[in-house]
């Protein structure tokens, strides 16, 4: 191939490159509490739990449960407020996704919480529901559970103009959610970044048994009969 060719092809590249996000980097979870914040928080419940002049339910039950958005997210905080002196809490799970804004907001809140944390999946973990199953220390899935880790995506509204600029703009934050999203699930599940990265591409449903292999899942209870 001549060196004019090779020229213009190496030009092509820098021009197509402007436009192409970032390849995925290995980073920590962005969203975590460190062990320091959460040693005190731990020793603030406990002292709590003595003190306090009621009954305290010993696994309390978080439910989120439908689309994720503003409201249950504001629901699972209530929640884990009411519970906030139960030494543990089982997250009954049972979304299709949402908005994922919404769904860091309740893992965060999740995380924070001084007990411990066991995620029960129910017949949909989907998306960013996903992204809150990690969340918990322990994650059960029920052998009818339909789940699916994939990237983020998002819809131009038709009622706006969305020139170049903004197309490329929405590009660059999806990449940095899709970021996020699967660097938390590589922290959380011991999984390797890339692997998670070529799956979640596919845009299908995992099967349980290849989540239980990636710690994505950590327990499979058998069907009842």
């Amino acid at each position: 191939m001549s060196p004019e060719i090779l020229d213009r092809l190496a030009a092509l590249e820098q021009q197509v490159g402007e436009f192409l996000p970032a390849a995925l980097e290995r980073r920590s979870n962005a969203f975590e509490p460190g062990e320091w914040l959460m040693a005190p928080v731990r020793a603030k419940a406990e002292i709590d739990r003595l003190q306090a002049n009621m009954s305290v339910i010993e696994t309390a039950e978080i439910r989120v449960i439908g689309e994720i958005d503003d409201a249950l997210a504001l629901s699972a905080h209530d929640q884990l407020e009411a519970a906030r002196l139960s030494p543990g809490i089982d997250v009954l799970i049972d979304t299709e996704g949402g908005d994922f804004d919404a769904a860091v907001r309740i893992y965060r809140a999740i995380r924070w919480h001084p007990g411990t944390k066991r995620a029960k999946l129910g017949k949909r973990c989907m998306s960013a529901g996903v992204l809150i199953s990690m969340a918990c220390d322990h994650r059960v899935a029920a052998a009818s559970t339909e789940y699916l880790m994939h990237l983020t995506a998002d819809s131009p509204d038709g009622r706006d103009r969305w020139t170049l600029l903004r197309h490329l703009a929405a590009m660059r934050e999806l990449r940095k959610r899709d970021s996020q999203y699967l660097n938390l699930i590589a922290d959380r599940s011991g999984a390797d970044l890339a692997a998670l990265a070529i799956e979640a591409e596919k845009d299908q449903q995992q099967t349980l048994q290849w989540c239980l292999e990636h710690g994505l899942v950590h327990e499979i209870e058998e069907a009842s009969k």
